[in-house]
């Protein structure tokens, strides 16, 4: 498997000692690879980039020089009335300008003297040009900016469903990571439940405890498998849960039982968070940029659709003799054409015109609001990371006061200066100290997650 560079890796990665063939691990790097390269939303956002080069494929045909022949003709009582064989190209160029050239063959008893032509036809080569109105600005060329255009909106939509993909996948390997150490969690308490009820039960047997004890002792075992009934149906929930992003040549797969997560979570420090002043590249922002650049294109050509349309035609014609095709040239021999369209009142124009200057000015004002957004989720982040990490570090801390009085507890029963009671109570507070710190290192991984979201550093880098 190629080696893939993944940052958020050393943020769910772990060192996993000791595991036993019954037991094996899917790891983060694995689980995110697998998400990358067979999910169908993957797939999907990078389908994006093909639409977008077909769109310019398709935009680049505006250019394509276009050939049209015909032919017209009519007998009628054994008379050939007329027949009419004509041929064009035309070559369109970026600006209002298209070179036509062409061939005509008329020939007919009744033929219109308009359609006449020497000989052995008529070649005829001249332009076609859009004086006013389209000369610079015109439809064909702004399809084509527009299409470039889309390259890069195609490119930020297809980053923002990769970030979004990673983002929700990566979300739930860090829920079923957080109820997979609960379990183990919770089956080392039930194995020190059993213990404790071992022992009272041999105490008993020498007289050294009650037969309350060793009700007590059975009791707190059942409550702790109790709670592993419930945190084994939380775990299969998660684990269900993170089904939907495996994949293997576009089938889904099941996770086997004995696959569990990585154990433990290597949360980040607060330095590690920086925030960029550069926002442009964020996926939400330089898809709106893209699509201002878009509406300005559309706006200049509706200003240039406020312009009188003047459209100059001129042909050379080119006769032949009756030996050959080859074209005779006279500058006399020529036709040139001129139309003008202006509308009265410009009110069409004027309306799309308006219409796509305040577009422009809307997405303006929606860049600037998400580029604060951004900037205030971002610093709130930041915020909660560092009291994250205090409050991780503090529970560290209690963790490791609940174990020596745990310990110190154990030692007292043992000698009878203290109760099963007590051990409990102690017990259940180092269970619930550890559990606040596996939810406080969850919520640490989903902040980072949403950091990493929102300056766009979520998709691994090979």
């Amino acid at each position: 498997m190629r080696k893939v560079k993944f940052i958020l890796f050393f943020l769910l990665s772990a060192i996993v000692t000791g595991q036993t063939k019954s037991r094996d691990t899917l790891t983060y790097k694995e689980f995110i690879y697998n998400v990358i390269s067979e999910h169908p939303m993957a797939k999907i956002a990078n389908l994006k980039q093909k639409i977008a080069k077909a769109k310019l494929l398709k935009a680049k045909g505006g250019f394509d020089p276009t050939l049209t022949s015909g032919i017209e003709q009519k007998y009628f009582y054994d008379k050939n009335y007329y027949n009419i064989f004509k041929n064009k190209i035309t070559i369109p160029t970026p600006i209002g300008i298209n070179i036509t050239g062409g061939y005509d063959d008329n020939s007919g008893v009744f033929l219109n003297p308009e359609n006449k032509t020497t000989n052995r036809g008529l070649w005829n080569a001249g332009v076609e040009i859009d004086v006013i109105q389209g000369l610079l600005t015109n439809q064909r060329r702004t399809d084509l900016k527009l299409a470039k255009i889309y390259q890069k909106i195609a490119k930020s939509q297809q980053q923002q469903m990769l970030n979004e993909l990673i983002y929700k996948a990566s979300k739930s390997y860090a829920e079923w990571q957080q109820y997979s150490s609960i379990y183990d969690r919770l089956l080392e308490n039930l194995e020190l439940s059993k213990m404790y009820l071992k022992n009272t039960k041999a105490s008993l047997a020498s007289g050294e405890k009650t037969a309350i004890d060793t009700l007590e002792a059975n009791v707190y075992l059942q409550n702790n498998q109790i709670d592993i009934e419930k945190y084994k149906q939380l775990l299969a929930e998660k684990r269900i849960k993170l089904e939907n992003y495996l994949w293997i040549k576009d089938a889904p797969v099941l996770l086997q039982t004995h696959v569990f997560p990585e154990s433990k979570s290597i949360t980040p420090k607060s330095d590690q968070i920086k925030l960029s002043e550069n926002l442009d590249s964020i996926p939400k922002i330089a898809l709106k940029l893209a699509k201002r650049e878009q509406l300005i294109l559309k706006q200049r050509l509706n200003r240039e659709k406020l312009k009188p349309k003047l459209k100059l035609k001129y042909n050379q014609l080119l006769g032949t003799d009756k030996q050959n095709l080859d074209p005779i040239y006279n500058v006399d021999n020529y036709k040139w054409g001129a139309s003008l369209q202006i509308p009265i009142f410009y009110r069409k124009e004027r309306g799309k015109y308006r219409e796509s200057k305040y577009k422009v000015e809307e997405i303006g004002y929606e860049i600037a609001q998400k580029k604060l957004e951004i900037q205030n989720k971002i610093a709130i982040n930041q915020t909660n990371q560092k009291a994250l990490v205090n409050q991780i570090i503090l529970l560290e801390k209690n963790i490791k006061g609940y174990e020596r009085l745990l310990q110190a507890e154990t030692k007292k029963f043992e000698y009878g200066e203290s109760s099963l009671f007590l051990i409990n109570k102690r017990q259940e507070k180092l269970i619930e100290s550890n559990l606040k710190l596996l939810s406080s290192e969850n919520k640490m991984i989903v902040n980072y997650l949403d950091f990493m979201l929102l300056t766009n550093n979520i998709i691994p880098q090979e």
